[in-house]
């Protein structure tokens, strides 16, 4: 989702950049950003944390934690993170491809019988797919399996709105495996709900629920306190916000029964999990640090440069990816951004949650960040912003370091 005009970015952050000498440790513009959306009301509140080398250089909140509430948002605030939990269950997919448990190219029937009989629809016509969707497939999104929001008119009518009903990750796959694939197995980028078979493929496999897993195998390695598919610590969650005549308000029909895909009862690969900015900095600094952190392991470095490199071919239709168009084994990888030193962040490793959370990794830099609100829809803009604002106040504290002649 980079910026089409690189000239439009600067003239947006300009007003901010201006007269501002950034000092090492504060990223100022970053902080003037993030003020100016609370000021411009365009979020009730954020928080945003960076980290260099392996340090936290930058760690705010800003603004409220609701529009119904006085208090003020905390960094260490729960909220929901939607499809940021990809990345997190493409890390558990592969530590079990890695350990030779699963294998990356196998048919997902071998482990849910159901996706024996999938089928596609083809001008109304369901038809036996040209070969079986496998777990590569499911991690890229090139299964043919869509969400409601990404689908055709032709396919909405066989989408299950009970899902949300469905309290096992076992049945909710079964439900999946049922509806029509939108496309070839293999053939073309859709982003759905097959990051939430994985989830129950890991079941299976590990022989444990999927939340279990997760903590035993990611979550408590890597200090993830609190992470999981319920809000967890003492502060109430942020409620999810939209904007109505021009206002702020806490929106209650994100929370009803259409928005099955988005709060499902089942816990959710692609989107369910409950986290911080603090918690995901540590999982994105054990992947920016080739799989460990604080001398605890996730992944092998062989495993992490593997997953992170481009997987969506020449051959691979596109068409839905606005951007970025490149995608790992869990993370868009997007291009470089210019800014008043250069262009910076090539390769960086992103993506982001329905409620307006971001993140990304930078190895060329190592960098991490990640900022976190709770409004929806989903504004991409936003995201660019945030990666442009965090590279441009990297690159002015690099100038500010420089002596002075």
């Amino acid at each position: 989702m980079t910026f089409k005009n690189n000239s439009i970015v600067f003239s947006i952050f300009t007003s901010l950049l201006l007269g501002v000498a950034c000092s090492a440790a504060d990223l100022k513009p970053l902080q003037d950003w993030m003020q100016s959306l609370i000021d411009d009301n365009k979020v009730v509140g954020c928080m945003a944390q960076v980290t260099q080398d392996g340090e936290t250089i930058y760690l705010e909140a800003v603004g409220k934690r609701s529009p119904e509430a006085e208090d003020l948002l905390s960094p260490t605030q729960v909220v929901r993170i939607y499809s940021m939990t990809k990345a997190i269950t493409s890390v558990a997919i592969m530590q079990l491809i890695e350990q030779g448990k699963i294998g990356i190219d196998d048919p997902v029937s071998s482990y849910i019988p159901e996706f024996a009989d999938v089928k596609i629809l083809i001008n109304g016509e369901l038809k036996i797919p040209n070969k079986k969707v496998t777990v590569r497939e499911l991690i890229t999104h090139t299964s043919g399996i869509g969400y409601s929001f990404t689908a055709t008119d032709e396919f909405l009518p066989y989408y299950r709105e009970d899902l949300i009903d469905d309290k096992t990750l076992e049945n909710a796959a079964k439900k999946i495996a049922a509806m029509p694939l939108m496309s070839q197995p293999g053939s073309k980028f859709i982003y759905g709900l097959g990051i939430d078979v994985l989830g129950r493929i890991i079941e299976v496999v590990s022989k444990t629920d999927f939340e279990s897993y997760l903590h035993k195998n990611i979550f408590t390695p890597l200090g993830m306190v609190d992470t999981g598919f319920t809000p967890i610590g003492l502060l109430q969650p942020m409620p999810i916000v939209t904007e109505i005549n021009e206002k702020l308000v806490v929106d209650t029909i994100h929370y009803s029964k259409s928005a099955y895909e988005l709060n499902t009862i089942y816990d959710s690969g692609g989107g369910g999990l409950w986290s911080t900015i603090g918690d995901y900095t540590r999982f994105a600094m054990a992947i920016e640090q080739n799989g460990e952190l604080e001398g605890n392991r996730i992944l092998t470095s062989e495993t992490v440069n593997f997953m992170t490199q481009n997987q969506i071919s020449p051959g691979i239709n596109r068409e839905n990816i606005e951007n970025p168009i490149k995608f790992s084994l869990g993370f868009g990888i997007r291009s470089a951004i210019k800014t008043s030193l250069g262009m910076r962040g090539e390769g960086r490793l992103s993506w982001g949650g329905a409620a307006c959370s971001y993140f990304f990794i930078d190895p060329s830099q190592d960098v991490t960040a990640v900022f976190a609100t709770q409004l929806f829809p989903f504004n991409s803009q936003l995201n660019d912003e945030f990666h442009y604002i965090v590279l441009e106040s990297l690159a002015l504290e690099e100038v500010d370091a420089e002596p002075k002649q």
